[in-house]
């Protein structure tokens, strides 16, 4: 049963104009669903295992208040959220030292869990990563998408409209499975902290750690790692390669920071102008200017208003639900970050 408050916060966005929407959220590399919580404004949700988890914020800032109506069934493949389920589990490191960082994550980022009545064996306090289901983005996470959408076509209060929301790993996952899907429903995609493709990231990463000489074979390295613990491969899907298939018509908003090291946002600005080269979508990237790959919501007070006002603002212009007074404020960051394709002779070749 809804206390007052969450029910005063509820019904402040049914008062709001524009189409009401949910929004399918998938959540970065070695993240479960709790990462939604970072998004909802501070109000409850239920996890997939029945446990009502909410987020309280983190460096003294509010959650970001972006997500309404919240789609997080079923849980993604590679994400285990009964990882003792044998006393032999502890002596895994993948187990025990996944979980341990997971526990840490949730507690460091605000985000509060309560356990329902009947007792689940499953639990999203912590879990740990299933390494074989892992593909960044390509096959195992086009599935789990999918899944997710197909659990959403089943729900009987459903929005007639979708909007699709990835985070890092999550990016990559939505990206390449609406361009292989091209679910009908989809009015917006918003992805932050966007992959081009995992060589390209992992490229840059590897020259500001070792620079260019090394960058090479240190690259190499990763990637033979992930193609043996994983099922990524570095010749498969990715969004780059999935642009020619993504649907048209749909607005994309891309978010990056300048100071994300982990998907630079060389990476995010790459792909954002590779899809708005096509012409056939309008694009928006909101550089932030201040926060780390996992604190774009927490790093730093401008940057948490202005990604809130912004989406709001991008509610507005299309048409859905939205928070008036943050569209206003939101209305000039959208139109300076309008995508402009290049001309064709300028524009660079990608595999």
């Amino acid at each position: 049963m809804q206390s007052q408050n969450e029910e005063k916060e509820s019904a402040s966005w049914r008062d709001f104009p524009g189409e009401e929407c949910d929004t399918l959220f998938y959540q970065g590399n070695t993240s479960s669903q709790t990462q939604a919580v970072n998004y909802t404004g501070g109000r409850p949700t239920i996890a997939t295992t029945g446990e009502r988890m909410w987020g309280i914020g983190c460096r003294g800032l509010p959650p970001l208040d972006v997500i309404h109506r919240l789609h997080l069934n079923p849980e993604i493949s590679d994400v285990n959220l009964n990882p003792f389920d044998h006393w032999t589990s502890v002596f895994y490191p993948v187990t025990t030292i996944g979980s341990l960082a997971r526990w840490t994550a949730n507690q460091y980022s605000g985000c509060r869990i309560e356990r329902p009545q009947m007792v689940q064996v499953e639990s999203v306090r912590y879990h740990a990563p299933i390494l074989s289901e892992i593909s960044i983005g390509q096959e195992t996470d086009m599935n789990s998408h999918r899944l997710k959408y197909n659990n959403w076509l089943n729900r009987e209060d459903k929005t007639d409209g979708l909007i699709l929301w990835g985070v890092s790993r999550g990016t990559a996952a939505t990206f390449c499975a609406f361009a292989r899907e091209k679910y009908a429903e989809v009015r917006l995609v918003v992805l932050e902290g966007a992959i081009d493709s995992v060589p390209e990231v992992l490229k840059r990463r590897a020259t500001r750690l070792f620079g260019s000489h090394l960058s090479g074979p240190a690259t190499g390295i990763v990637n033979s790692g992930l193609t043996f613990f994983t099922k990524y491969r570095p010749d498969g899907p990715s969004p780059l390669k999935s642009i020619p298939e993504f649907p048209e018509g749909v607005p994309v908003v891309f978010i990056t920071s300048r100071l994300d090291k982990e998907v630079p946002c060389a990476n995010t600005e790459n792909i954002a102008q590779h899809l708005a080269d096509k012409n056939r979508n309008e694009v928006y990237l909101l550089r932030l200017e201040h926060c780390s790959h996992i604190g774009y919501m927490y790093d730093d007070r401008d940057d948490h208003d202005r990604y809130e006002s912004f989406i709001h603002a991008i509610y507005k212009k299309y048409g859905l639900k939205h928070n008036p007074e943050l569209a206003d404020k939101g209305e000039a960051s959208v139109e300076q970050s309008l995508v402009v394709p290049v001309q064709p002779e300028n524009r660079q070749v990608f595999a």
